[in-house]
């Protein structure tokens, strides 16, 4: 392009190095930004339910656990049917659209589609309760519970789009603020019932409805100021081609994440049931700490990213600085697992400790592909995840099959990891085929490397006393720790890192100054 005032502009080289600089680092402070934001809002959530636990499990039994996870994972799965992912391509519609009027358009028809369809699903499901309490849970199950858990669904529905909306416009404090004041509502609410009106898994469903409503009445409001109502066929029509080929993927994550409980209550009960729930839960935190936040921020920052000449870099980078940070987690969890449950959960529960590191590895494979199929929705290949669901679920439901029968909760973990195993090399093979992203795995491979041995020679040792055994888990993650940083790291990440403490520590200094 030709400036008449001043002559020919150079064109900026892709490769300059300074350009690319000042591109990347920009993102990953944006990105950095409002994942420490929401990050501190789910740590807040779930130092409560930490809270809590004593509460739960010596009011809750292993059983009731289990009955309220297979309430869940049913209402999910219809939800998943019903709801022909609508709001799937939401963040890329939204991306995509130049004028604020039409990015508007995107949520509220989203936002009218879901209702509409939950308000159809939850009629439904509340007249067929008794049918399907009978299939899940045999002639002892109370249809009541599964009425409840149709009322949050569609309560909940409510909130999904608001919130969708804050992570669009990052509004991460506002987001985080909502979900913490509805989890402290809920938890005194769970109190209230659980503990002093002793009424088990009706009274935690009773909290999440009651609290459900408000969160949902005031949301809505806020999403009818923000963007007003409008319907628009023409954004129906593209989330609907988008989404519906996902829905077989994402009815295929569902055999894949859940389908283990339903084989463990058949071949064995529902406190078997309530047990690997447990593990499972203290796994999934790893995702929640570790993935959720930075992917809270990443859906919509993705497709931004893919806009710029050094995407390919950022992506790269980004993968590595995340499997930091989830392997650490990993790490914490796995060291102090045992311990954690010995003093803060009833003897019942005990035996999930073992679960936990195959469950805590199955995770990070799982977010893995979470974080590689980045490259089949910026092509837009959705349809190669419609055509893999057929695959996983055979090999998921196999894998089950043989396993569970024989080896029970541990049966369950191990299909669990080679389900997610399974999926990820389907995801990362037609991710690079569509959108190749040029990446050495031996970091990862010297990271968790480092991980998994630290974890085995803490199970491989343990001493008698609950003192010297938290002692010797925290020698085996200082220096864990310490050998990632000098074997993994580049020095330019380390010294990236070092500016990053520093930083922390100058603003530190100043506010005590101040």
């Amino acid at each position: 392009m030709v400036n008449e005032l001043s002559g020919p502009t150079p064109a900026p080289r892709q490769d300059d190095p300074r350009k690319t600089e000042v591109s990347m680092s920009g993102q990953l402070r944006q990105l950095g930004k409002h994942t420490l934001v929401y990050t501190a809002g789910i740590i807040i959530g779930k130092i409560a339910s930490f809270v809590m636990l004593p509460v739960y499990t010596r009011y809750l039994t292993p059983a009731d656990y289990g009955v309220l996870e297979l309430l869940g994972m049913t209402i999910d799965v219809i939800g998943m049917i019903t709801s022909i992912g609508i709001v799937t391509g939401v963040f890329k519609f939204y991306s995509e659209d130049k004028d604020q009027a039409g990015k508007n358009a995107v949520i509220t028809t989203a936002a009218l589609s879901a209702v509409g369809l939950a308000t159809a699903t939850s009629m439904i499901g509340l007249a067929l309760a008794p049918l399907l309490t009978a299939l899940i849970f045999g002639p002892q199950g109370h249809p009541l519970y599964l009425r409840l858990y149709f009322l949050v669904y569609f309560l909940q529905t409510f909130e999904y789009l608001p919130f969708l909306l804050m992570r669009a416009e990052n509004r991460s404090v506002l987001f985080v603020t909502v979900n913490a004041t509805k989890l402290i509502v809920t938890l005194s609410l769970n109190i209230l019932f659980v503990v002093y009106f002793r009424m088990g898994i009706e009274g935690v469903l009773i909290s999440n409805i009651i609290a459900t409503t408000t969160t949902a009445i005031t949301l809505s409001a806020y999403l009818i100021h923000r963007v007003g109502i409008r319907f628009s066929n023409e954004k129906f029509r593209q989330m609907l081609r988008f989404g519906s080929s996902i829905v077989p993927w994402s009815l295929a994550s569902f055999v894949l994440v859940f389908s283990d409980r339903f084989f463990l209550n058949y071949y064995t009960n529902t406190a078997v049931v309530g047990i690997y729930s447990l593990a499972y839960k203290f796994a999934f935190l790893l995702s929640v700490l570790a993935y959720t936040p930075f992917e809270t921020v990443w859906t919509v920052q993705r497709f931004e990213i893919a806009k710029q000449s050094d995407a390919q870099e950022v992506y790269a980078r980004v993968f590595l600085y995340m499997n930091v940070v989830l392997g650490a987690i990993a790490l914490v969890l796995c060291l102090f697992i045992r311990d954690f449950l010995s003093v803060m959960s009833n003897h019942a529960f005990l035996p999930a400790y073992r679960l936990v590191p195959l469950l805590v590895t199955a995770q990070v494979v799982f977010v893995w592909a979470a974080y590689w199929s980045t490259g089949i929705y910026i092509s837009g290949r959705t349809k190669v995840m419609a055509s893999g669901s057929i695959v996983l679920v055979a090999i998921t439901l196999l894998l089950n099959s043989l396993l569970i029968p024989r080896l029970g909760g541990l049966g369950a973990a191990w299909a669990t990891l080679g389900a997610y195993a399974a999926r990820f090399f389907w995801i990362y093979y037609f991710a690079q085929r569509y959108y190749p992203i040029r990446y050495d795995w031996s970091e990862i491979a010297k990271l968790y490397g480092v991980l998994g041995a630290a974890v085995a020679l803490n199970f491989a040792y343990r001493p008698g006393t609950m003192t010297a055994s938290l002692g010797w888990s925290t020698v085996i993650l200082v220096v864990a720790v310490y050998v990632v940083y000098l074997a993994v790291l580049s020095p330019s990440d380390r010294a990236g890192l070092r500016a990053v403490v520093d930083g922390f520590v100058s603003r530190a200094r100043q506010r005590q100054m101040a």
